[in-house]
């Protein structure tokens, strides 16, 4: 898929670049996925404050810790990997040698950073508010559940247009988005069975 974006004239990514694929796509969308995730977390623990019964503070920590969790993780990752962008690879115009996925690269290189996507977490890390809401509001679950994958692809494709990752960088990072989130979830025992009780809370 990533040919599509590369000139191989040119030997480079021509959106590697371009302002608003690294204004708007890049550190826009970053900061504004970061910035409603903090929305998020602040209005779920108003809920609480204010003696609502939408929640309780289980679905609040699944969702908050999630949001998180996931994009903290996922940095992590990429530090720990190893994993050089394509943009960097020899296929591609750079200078390190292509390794497959775990495959691993010669330290004469450097260290790479960029497995799994960090951009796409941005996106995928609503999964965990999927997750924290399943069993009490599926419609909206699915709703946000949705979203996540759409935005999880837009930025992580967007990423690959500038030849920052490859496909598989991005699909890793919605499996450990949706991992983590299915984690807190037993963690914070968010299933059917221990719904019942914020059913009759709501139902009264």
């Amino acid at each position: 898929m990533n040919n599509f974006f590369y000139n191989p004239d040119l030997k480079e990514f021509g959106l590697r670049n371009h302002p608003f694929m690294t204004q708007v796509m890049h550190h826009g969308m970053k900061t504004a996925m970061y910035a409603l995730g903090v929305g998020s977390i602040i209005f779920a623990i108003w809920t609480l404050k204010v003696g609502k019964t939408l929640l309780t503070a289980r679905h609040v920590w699944v969702g908050s810790l999630g949001v998180i969790l996931i994009p903290a993780l996922v940095a992590l990752l990429k530090h720990l990997t190893n994993k050089h962008c394509p943009w960097s690879l020899d296929v591609y115009g750079g200078s390190v040698p292509y390794a497959g996925l775990f495959e691993t690269h010669l330290s004469q290189f450097g260290t790479g950073q960029c497995f799994p996507a960090g951009h796409a977490a941005g996106g995928f890390m609503w999964f965990a508010w999927a997750m924290a809401l399943w069993f009490i509001y599926p419609k909206l679950a699915k709703i946000i559940f949705s979203l996540a994958i759409l935005l999880g692809l837009i930025l992580g494709v967007s990423r690959m247009m500038q030849g920052a990752h490859f496909i598989s960088h991005v699909l890793w990072t919605a499996w450990f988005s949706w991992a983590i989130s299915l984690v807190l979830a037993l963690m914070f025992k968010l299933m059917p069975d221990n719904e019942l009780t914020l059913k009759k809370r709501r139902s009264n």
